[in-house]
């Protein structure tokens, strides 16, 4: 047994341990926590926390939204031990629970946002909020040890880290699972779980932490008033009869206290859960802030929308004491999750990273994905769940989330450059969701009920009530009075006609791509191959060497049938005559003339290098837009499927090291005239100007760096060049006596090749 850790050491040595590195940290409070007592435990547990996640010090904390498999398996593996559901942080945190036992939260390390929700006084942290008696402030909150370490991971996501750190920017920019994506979507699994069977980890605790308490219908209403927004008055349940959310009756009140204390032991857990992810990250103040959400965050939300759909599904299925929560829980998000996706949109940069916007609100408005039937389904990825008059009820509620954001969304696709690809798969998930006839049927059935008077009705309340009775559907809309009768509609005449002038444009992208862009980076490439000769391209090609040219013709071939789907989907989804279009799909693939020279010559800024956006047009932006492509240093380019990850990280270390002990010696022996310099020129990358965007302030900006002529070892890394030079060793082996005479010959070969090019260059 362990021997007790000495009272008076433990403040002194927990400080010590938290400075130490990330590895040494984890190992000395895990043999920490097995030698201190409750007490002690209960006294340093606040200093753990804030070290976590950085309060007041280093906002990085110990990395949890920085590390990754690629950059760090070790301490990414290390720390979703000690941080797992059943890891032994958890193991803590439940070890300290009971009613006593508090710990403080500052107001002021709360957003605005969610403070002022706390100043409506909800029911649910009525418990929770400490006020000044004499200033009548709000200052601080009194949680439990589980709820203090939930309530600031859920904090944790609203650092802006990607503005203050290169390695969080460059998970911004790039899909990477870090080790706080992976513990969201393992809480989230956990305390919200999908099948009504499943157990809560840890299990093996017993304790009345919270009072019994009815749990309250949170409040719909926003703060401001959105026009369109329309959301139910009061949560009815399957039989459509009102969910009373009072207290019960005196007479039965006795009765149900056992019952409830039983109930709240079980799911207050995962009522805290819900709560803080949905009041804070969906009252993040997109308008407000400084700096955008980085692109981490908004895949978080994604992970809490999709495990709410989950989550809420599961309740017709559901007997435990979870199912009132899981009937609540997606309210709370349809309260919120409209004005967050309106922010959002409007801040956004129009590039590619607006995906990660536009998949969050695409697994909102789709919840039939995210069921348990969806899930045990083996039909492969392809496979397109039905939508059922279950779900009749989300839809109606949720209309203005489908209408309005697509309306909202519609602008900016048109401004899009569909010569990258992943534009135009941005477009095809769009086109796809709303191709969905089951959908599209509905979404004009539901429109044309919500427009006024379209089926002779004296006002739009009756025309939801004989809507509610025709489908018999157990969800019960209720119309909003703040609805404007003058909402656009998604289905009329107007968009109608905006649609087929959208599509015209895509349209001509389509073709574009095909008859210039492809064929002439196809010319360039064929040129290039033909002035380096047969026998390099065959090498080449034996070692696996992919330029960056030919990477970008691979993508852009994928192009126009990826652009084509999207126009067949629109054209069914918003009965859009496919021959009005078909000129623009069989245009002759001869070279275009020459534009006019204010096309042609348009900049965004004038002769003196000042912006002018008085006679901006989306099709001049596209003009300029579509020669802004990032150019990358080859050498760092991701690694490839047939490259050797370890083998790749280690050359481009050795590399790096040449290049910076020897880099001007490298660069002298470049710029050489004679036939050093020419052998060097075929040895050594060029020199290049290295071009890349970063996201600030809600603006995209270009930055450059000009890179010397460089030793790269990539090449010798790749599965090809590895067998290469096996055989060569097996060469010498069987024919020389010696494997090393056989490396030898090889880089004989390879060194009279490279000399002959260069007595040819």
């Amino acid at each position: 047994m362990s021997q007790p850790m000495p009272p008076e050491n433990i403040n002194s040595h927990i400080l010590a341990v938290l400075s130490l590195p990330l590895l040494d940290k984890l190992a000395q409070l895990e043999l920490l926590f097995d030698r201190c007592t409750i007490r002690q435990i209960q006294d340093i547990y606040p200093l753990i926390v804030h070290s976590i996640f950085g309060v007041n010090s280093n906002p990085l904390g110990w990395g949890l939204r920085t590390t990754t498999l690629e950059n760090a398996v070790h301490s990414y593996n290390r720390l979703h031990q000690f941080f797992a559901v059943n890891g032994i942080w958890m193991h803590i945190c439940h070890r300290l629970l009971n009613e006593t036992t508090k710990f403080e939260i500052d107001i002021n390390l709360l957003p605005r946002k969610f403070i002022s929700m706390l100043q409506g006084g909800p029911m649910f942290y009525s418990d929770l909020i400490n006020i000044d008696p004499i200033k009548h402030q709000l200052t601080t909150l009194s949680l439990n040890a589980f709820d203090f370490y939930m309530l600031h991971f859920v904090l944790h996501a609203l650092q802006p880290l990607h503005t203050i750190n290169p390695i969080a920017m460059q998970i911004h920019s790039e899909r990477t699972k870090t080790v706080y994506q992976l513990l969201v979507a393992e809480y989230l699994d956990n305390f919200l779980p999908q099948y009504p069977n499943a157990n809560i980890e840890p299990s093996n605790y017993a304790s009345s932490v919270k009072a019994p308490q009815q749990l309250p219908a949170p409040s719909l209403q926003p703060q401001r008033q959105l026009r369109y927004l329309k959301l139910p008055s009061s949560y009815r349940n399957e039989n459509g009869e009102a969910e009373s959310v009072g207290v019960a009756n005196t007479s039965s009140q006795s009765s149900a206290d056992g019952h409830a204390t039983a109930s709240r032991i079980y799911t207050w857990r995962s009522e805290s859960v819900v709560h803080f992810f949905v009041d804070i990250w969906l009252r993040y103040d997109v308008e407000s802030e400084h700096h955008l959400p980085s692109s981490e965050f908004v895949r978080g939300v994604r992970t809490l929308v999709k495990q709410i759909h989950f989550f809420a599904n599961g309740s017709r299925m559901d007997h435990s004491p979870l199912c009132q929560l899981r009937k609540l829980s997606l309210n709370m998000v349809k309260g919120r999750i409209y004005a967050f996706l309106c922010s959002l949109i409007d801040r956004w940069p129009l590039d590619s990273s607006l995906s990660v916007v536009l998949e969050l609100w695409l697994s909102y408005i789709q919840p039939w994905r995210y069921t348990m039937g969806a899930t045990n389904r083996t039909m492969g990825i392809n496979y397109e769940p039905p939508i059922t008059s279950v779900y009749d009820g989300f839809i109606i509620d949720n209309l203005i989330v489908y209408t309005h954001i697509f309306m909202q969304l519609l602008p900016r696709f048109e401004r899009l450059d569909y010569s990258v690809y992943r534009n135009a798969y941005m477009l095809h998930r769009l086109a796809k969701t709303f191709a969905q006839q089951d959908l599209v049927e509905r979404l004009q059935r539901f429109e044309r009920l919500h427009s006024g008077n379209s089926y002779g009705f004296d006002s739009p309340q009756r025309q939801v009530n004989m809507l509610n009775k025709s489908h018999n559907s157990s969800y019960n809309a209720q119309w909003n009075p703040l609805v404007s009768s003058n909402i656009p509609l998604l289905f009329s005449e107007h968009m109608h006609s905006r649609i087929q002038s959208f599509l015209f444009g895509i349209s001509m992208a389509r073709n574009s791509v095909l008859t210039n862009i492809i064929s002439t980076l196809r010319k360039e490439i064929m040129d290039r191959q033909r002035s380096e000769g047969y026998i390099k391209n065959l090498l080449k090609k034996i070692l696996g060497e992919t330029t960056q040219d030919e990477i970008m013709l691979r993508d852009l071939s994928r192009i126009p049938e990826v652009l084509r789907q999207c126009i067949d989907a629109f054209c069914r989804t918003f009965n859009v005559d496919p021959s009005t279009l078909s000129m623009h799909e069989t245009l002759p693939a001869e070279p275009s003339p020459p534009a006019s020279p204010s096309l042609q010559d348009f900049s965004f800024f004038d002769s003196n290098d000042v912006l002018d956006a008085s006679m901006l047009t989306p099709h001049q932006m596209s003009l300029n837009t579509s020669n802004m492509q990032p150019t990358v240093d080859p050498a760092l380019l991701p690694i490839k499927s047939n490259e050797i990850k370890p083998l790749v990280r280690l050359l481009h270390r050795i590399s790096e090291a040449i290049n910076n002990k020897y880099g001007s010696r490298i660069a002298a022996f470049y710029e050489r005239d004679d036939f050093y310099g020419k052998l060097s020129r075929q040895l050594l990358y060029a020199p290049m100007t290295e071009k890349w965007f970063e996201k600030s302030n809600g603006n995209v900006d270009i930055y450059e760096k000009q890179l010397p002529p460089r030793v790269s070892l990539r090449p010798l890394g790749s599965i090809p060049s590895i067998c290469l030079m096996i055989f060569a060793l097996c060469f010498g082996h069987l024919w020389c006596g010696e494997a090393i005479i056989g490396l030898l010959l090889l880089c004989t070969v390879l060194l009279i090749y490279c000399m002959i090019l260069a007595l040819l260059s």
